[in-house]
């Protein structure tokens, strides 16, 4: 036995050092596990689709066409709701050098901070003004925080300007491997201040992607594919990091409402602890720090149909009518209005029709499992029963 303990005690002390995780370690690699999806989970790509051409956004883009100076001195109106932090050369230095894996992904490994910093402007200037296909290929062509408006750009494309939803689900997965991609170069934890605002944009950016995704599947498949904890956990970790961040706040809302619109409240209480009135007290705070935004104001007003069917139809019309006056910035801002006039459309409609929520929310999804059309495009006339 002492020479079997003797022989344990020489193979242990000749292992490298580096083999033995370090507390922080091992939170890095549970912080990249929560990106991880179920085996068979993903949607299967094809690259005819992803890499084919894209729809034009339905927008002049010459009133959010912006220079470089321009969008330093608007970053602080422009982020309002992303609140993402200006990736100056300073900013993007101290994250390269603190991570080198990710500086290794940068199409252009060098020490030029400066131009780093031009041309995650230049992948920014694509997207405000809505060139979302050069917003996608600029930010894979330069890597590093170039990705983030890159990946923007693509979601954007998936959810608004995709006509059928197998585009529209491959788009978002494409956009989820590469913010898992991301997650493996970079894995911050929730602890770190210096990276709280990082932090939040990539738990948001995979809380978004998962979420529209699972939106519309059928209740056994979004079990399956455990997209339910995959979105409350990233949303409610950006939230818990800062609690003042209003798309996170919507978000968190409008999934708690989602699982009640298609489990139940009794349903979606016991399984996901989704609780109407935790979406409500949500959304008025999501209102008081982004009410301008139109995303803010047709989640909300989705939320309350999903949570209270007909019953809140006015408020939710009402909800939507601001979305609809909501002055766009850039793009992305664009798009939600014209999403929220399309909704409107479909809830007048529901009103006018005196049916009920629940039998036009079904008569919508088998419309769409029948068609294969993606009803959240905007370039698709709006679902009326």
């Amino acid at each position: 036995m002492r020479r079997i303990l003797a022989s344990a005690l020489v193979i242990c002390a000749s292992l490298p050092l580096f083999c033995i995780a370090s507390p922080g370690d091992e939170a890095r690699q549970r912080a990249i596990a929560t990106f991880d999806q179920k085996d068979g989970a993903k949607i299967v790509i094809d690259p005819l689709v992803v890499e084919g051409e894209w729809e034009k956004a339905p927008f002049d883009p010459l009133p959010f066409t912006y220079t470089f100076d321009e969008i330093r001195e608007k970053w602080p109106h422009l982020m309002r709701g992303l609140k993402i932090a200006f990736p100056s050369a300073e900013y993007l230095r101290e994250r390269y050098t603190r991570f080198p894996d990710l500086m290794r992904q940068l199409g252009y490994q060098d020490a030029d901070w400066e131009m780093h910093s031009l041309n995650v402007l230049e992948v920014w200037q694509a997207f405000f003004r809505g060139d979302f296909r050069k917003a996608r290929d600029l930010g894979i062509r330069y890597g590093g925080y170039a990705e983030v408006p890159g990946v923007f750009a693509q979601l954007m494309q998936a959810m608004y300007l995709t006509r059928t939803d197998s585009a529209k689900q491959m788009l978002l997965q494409d956009a989820i491997d590469r913010i898992q991609a991301y997650a493996q170069a970079q894995p911050f934890l929730p602890g770190e201040e210096e990276f709280h605002k990082d932090y939040v944009i990539f738990r948001l950016g995979f809380a978004y992607a998962v979420g529209r995704l699972a939106e519309d599947v059928p209740v056994p498949v979004m079990l399956a594919n455990g997209y339910a904890p995959m979105v409350i956990n990233a949303a409610n970790e950006a939230m818990a990091v800062d609690p003042d961040h209003a798309l996170s706040l919507a978000l968190n809302a409008a999934f708690d409402a989602n699982v009640i619109r298609r489990v139940g409240k009794a349903a979606g209480r016991m399984t996901f602890n989704a609780q109407p009135v935790n979406a409500g007290e949500i959304f008025g705070r999501a209102v008081e720090l982004a009410g301008d935004m139109a995303i803010v104001r047709y989640e909300y007003a989705n939320s309350l149909l999903y949570m209270e069917q007909t019953k809140e139809t006015d408020e939710a019309i009402r909800q939507l009518e601001a979305a609809v006056a909501s002055e766009p910035s850039y793009s992305m801002e664009a798009l939600d209005r014209l999403y929220a006039q399309k909704r409107l459309q479909e809830v007048q409609a529901l009103q006018a029709s005196g049916s009920s929520f629940r039998s036009f929310d079904r008569a919508r999804r088998k419309h769409m499992e029948r068609s294969g059309d993606n009803l959240y495009c905007v370039l698709l006339p709006p679902f009326q029963i």
